[in-house]
């Protein structure tokens, strides 16, 4: 995909019919999304104006959301949003009265050039369109543009334009006087600090996050617990005691990692109570359940044979409606990450990993990701996925395969 203004593009967020989202980084690497005014709306006046006018509003709006940097005079007017402050350009076109929808549905959804459109909301159409400055000149900006906001960028060239490369061309069959009728912006929601439950057990004596096997009576046998149709409480919400270092650092799943192959011996769980998939692990692996509570299920996976421990939490839970990036990332500063920086492996999963920790005197591995993913039938990301377990130097492939086959199964 080709940049717009200082930003690159790395992934799509979504279309709705008069524009595209997507999420991007600057320069330094900083992440950002961008909602860009695309197709007969990019060609329509009232509808460029009504752009501007939402985004400034938004941004002048007493809590409101404000944008990094912006060109409302480009071929396809854009405005960038800083990532850590929410999802801005879901805000933007809900205020146009436009849902965003997966970007595979871009030719069935963004009205094209030669398409017709409707005129925007009332609500925003009549406020004066200004430039890109003036939200943001004289306050201070979020950590994550602290670089000059300046005037707004010259528009990029029609062949260098990201969604001429990047969507899927209108329909063919579709007809061309198709019109849109958006529906009435939502009520603006103040931002309220979202209490979330976040269920993290403080591990004893080998300190936050670190994967600790009980004995009982076997020797190397996992903490003993409950049937899988059992009831257990789950853990008290407590603080993290090594929180990740905030915000990720812009980057990708490592494609180093190894994966299952077939070679490769493996034990599956087809009915752990409360994952809701199917989990395969080396062979010599147990998974214990260590938590239980209505959407909350915590397992201990991973061996120890008294001279090599591998292993950690494996938790899921629901994350409440709407699971949007705000809650998704509140939901991860709860989680403990032996004080790493965390790292960004695509849209919704972020990852830390070390291999040298300290722990008791040893040197060992950490892993942890926490990630989001479509667990029920509503087709939303609705599901909270945690990793955290630890191997001694010479086990770090099998974590990473484990890793790397939740990814693939459950497609965050």
């Amino acid at each position: 995909m080709q940049p717009v203004g200082p930003y690159r593009f790395t992934e799509a967020l979504g279309v709705c019919q008069v524009g595209t989202a997507w999420w991007a980084v600057d320069g330094q690497d900083r992440l950002v999304t961008v909602a860009i005014l695309d197709g007969a709306a990019a060609a329509d006046q009232p509808w460029r104006d009504a752009f501007a006018a939402a985004a400034n509003a938004m941004a002048l709006a007493q809590g409101g959301q404000r944008y990094v940097s912006a060109d409302f005079t480009a071929a396809k007017p854009w405005v960038a949003y800083p990532s850590e402050e929410g999802m801005g350009v879901q805000r933007l076109f809900q205020d146009l009265g436009m849902d965003l929808h997966p970007m595979e549905s871009a030719a069935e959804i963004l009205i094209p050039e030669t398409g017709t459109i409707a005129e925007p909301p009332e609500s925003v159409s009549g406020v004066p369109a200004s430039g890109a400055s003036s939200p943001t000149s004289g306050v201070p900006l979020p950590w994550a543009m602290h670089a000059a906001v300046s005037q707004p960028v010259s528009s990029p060239p029609e062949s260098g334009d990201p969604q001429s490369v990047a969507v899927p061309p209108p329909d063919p069959v579709a007809s061309p006087g198709r019109r849109i009728t958006p529906s009435a912006p939502p009520r603006r929601r103040a931002r309220v600090l979202v209490l979330v439950l976040a269920l993290v057990l403080v591990m004893a004596v080998t300190g936050a996050g670190t994967f600790l096997w009980a004995r009982s009576g076997a020797p190397g046998a996992p903490e003993a617990g409950p049937s899988a149709g059992s009831s257990l409480a789950p853990e008290p919400a407590v603080s993290p005691q090594s929180p990740g270092i905030e915000p990720p650092r812009a980057g990708e799943w490592p494609d180093d990692w190894p994966s299952f192959g077939p070679g490769d011996t493996v034990r599956t769980y087809a009915d752990l109570e409360g994952l809701g998939f199917t989990l395969k692990v080396p062979t010599g692996w147990d998974c214990a359940p260590a938590g239980r509570a209505q959407g909350f299920a915590k397992y201990h996976c991973g061996v120890s044979d008294g001279k090599q421990q591998i292993g950690g939490e494996l938790i899921v839970r629901d994350c409440p409606a709407p699971c949007d990036p705000q809650r998704r990332t509140s939901m991860r500063q709860n989680e403990d990450a032996w004080g790493l920086q965390w790292m960004r492996g695509g849209v919704f999963v972020s990852y830390a990993n070390s291999s040298d920790l300290q722990i008791d005197g040893e040197r060992r591995y950490g892993l942890v990701f926490v990630a989001y993913w479509r667990g029920g039938s509503s087709g939303h990301v609705d599901r909270q996925l945690v990793f955290r377990m630890t191997s001694t130097v010479d086990g770090i492939g099998q974590l990473r395969r484990v890793a790397n086959y939740l990814r693939g199964t459950l497609i965050f």
